[in-house]
């Protein structure tokens, strides 16, 4: 497991889990990068460690919310 590592989660949840579009045509991940958009999220503002925990958030909660 990798523990303490969301880049590395985010990637085993995408091979145990690959994005689907939803019914507007949009993965996760497209929503994700609305959001960010949206609110002005980024890794910049954040920082790395802190972007990548909310990326495997909302990409773990948005591929829960389609099963």
């Amino acid at each position: 497991m990798c523990y303490q590592k969301p880049v590395q989660l985010l990637e085993n949840l995408l091979e145990a889990v690959p994005l689907e579009p939803n019914r507007h045509g949009h993965t996760p991940m497209d929503d994700f990068e609305h959001f960010c958009a949206y609110t002005g999220c980024s890794e910049e503002l954040l920082g790395p460690q802190a972007f990548a925990w909310v990326k495997l958030a909302y990409i773990d909660a948005k591929q829960t919310e389609s099963c």
